[in-house]
């Protein structure tokens, strides 16, 4: 009488085959599982210096961005605070649209815009402005019929004032018909107003400088930030 073995119908002749089978199959699904982590190795450290790279330029990118936005801050706070000063009258109450006249309009050049420039951006992100390469532009329009029709200070032009004459970066970016052509754009803007427009260039260094961040965008690369606000005492009939 044959031998019955339970939950088997393997004949005892069978089973060395049977578990001689199964290790190699574990044998060869190890031996594949090492392949697939080596490989899973190798892959990473291909794309890990491309990694670095992106990140790096996402820091980089991060941090000239938060200098954007401190000049931007910087060039609306004094444009709002001069909204409010007389840039074409002296202190007798005398037209005066030449900046060079002595005493200079009210002040408003070189003593008020650039005393508020300075401390806004030094209390905003630290930042120093090089006479070389740097600089703040302040420009006022007198707008009639939604037109620009003169531009002050007369000594300046169409430049624009500016606190560094000698700086790569004396001119103003927008000429008269430039806002004009902002002003047509827009609604609900009096037909007759004054405006004033502060401009700032700043070269911006890298702070880590990485050489594959230089090969895409050069180094320094110029921010310029603006803002225009509205002026009554250089509209053509200011409000009393």
């Amino acid at each position: 009488m044959d031998k019955v073995y339970p939950f088997s119908h393997d004949s005892p002749s069978d089973i060395p085959q049977a578990r001689s089978i199964r290790l190699r199959l574990r044998s060869r699904l190890t031996q594949n599982g090492r392949k697939s982590l080596g490989q899973s190795f190798v892959e990473f450290a291909i794309l890990l210096p491309l990694l670095l790279m992106m990140l790096s330029g996402l820091i980089e990118f991060g941090f000239m961005l938060n200098t954007y936005l401190d000049l931007i801050d910087s060039a609306r706070e004094v444009a709002r605070y001069l909204a409010n000063d007389d840039p074409v009258h002296d202190v007798n109450g005398s037209f005066q649209g030449n900046s060079s006249v002595s005493p200079e309009p009210n002040n408003f050049y070189s003593a008020r815009a650039w005393n508020l420039m300075y401390l806004s951006l030094d209390r905003s992100g630290n930042i120093n402005l090089d006479p070389t390469t740097d600089n703040m532009i302040v420009s006022v329009f007198v707008v009639h019929n939604n037109a620009v029709t003169a531009r002050y200070p007369t000594d300046f032009g169409e430049n624009g004032w500016s606190q560094y004459p000698s700086s790569s970066h004396n001119t103003s970016a927008f000429t008269s018909a430039d806002i004009t052509t902002k002003l047509s754009s827009l609604t609900n803007v009096p037909p007759d107003t004054g405006l004033v427009m502060v401009e700032v260039f700043y070269e911006y260094h890298m702070i880590m400088g990485l050489p594959w961040i230089r090969v895409f965008v050069p180094d320094p690369v110029t921010l310029h930030a603006y803002s225009i606000m509205p002026n009554v005492n250089a509209a053509p009939t200011p409000t009393p």
